[in-house]
């Protein structure tokens, strides 16, 4: 797939994911990422792990500053249990590690 059409599927993507999370927390309900990006964010961990940090980025930014009714106070933590939500198939200690490297590496992108 060449990589422009790839930015644009996961540009998308992570909308939908930011406006479905800020819709959770009106509601009050756990928040969760979606198992659609959670399945490419843990394909992106096993072949790009370094995008990933910028792609998770970018769904920190939308939740937070660009989607309609984004919301300044969503927390890095916040993200990160949205994000280890959808990625809840992978096996745990992978999971882990992803997280444990997207808590190191995101703040620089915050």
């Amino acid at each position: 797939m060449p990589d422009h059409i790839f930015e644009k599927l996961i540009g998308a993507l992570i909308c939908e994911s930011a406006a479905a999370m800020l819709a959770q927390r009106s509601r009050g309900a756990d928040l969760h990422a979606g198992e659609a990006l959670g399945q490419v964010f843990a394909w992106l961990w096993e072949t790009t792990p370094d995008d990933l940090v910028a792609y998770v980025a970018d769904l920190a930014a939308q939740v937070r500053h660009h989607a309609p009714g984004a919301d300044p106070a969503f927390s890095l933590d916040d993200v990160l249990s949205a994000v280890g939500r959808a990625s809840a198939a992978m096996p745990p200690a992978e999971g882990a590690a992803m997280l444990a490297c997207l808590r190191a590496g995101l703040p620089a992108y915050l």
